[in-house]
């Protein structure tokens, strides 16, 4: 019996989020179907883009913050 796949199983393979035995049905499904192959490469190269997400801000962006702040301050009367 042929299962279909959909890209909602490429992203859980792509997360290791599917039990074994389904893992090694989807990877069969992305080398035989090339929907599936393009879609896996699409989702390989935004998840390693991803990765390279500068999550902190820049140490001149923190400076000027602190300054802002600090010539902002509220004062007690």
């Amino acid at each position: 019996m042929q299962q279909n796949f959909t890209q909602e199983d490429v992203i859980l393979y792509i997360y290791n989020e599917l039990d074994p035995e389904k893992r090694k049905s989807v990877e069969l499904a992305i080398a035989t179907n090339p929907e599936l192959l393009t879609f896996f490469q699409e989702s390989m190269l935004l998840v390693h883009q991803l990765g390279q997400i500068a999550d902190e801000p820049a140490n001149t962006v923190i400076h000027i913050l602190n300054e802002e702040s600090r010539s902002n301050s509220l004062e007690m009367h």
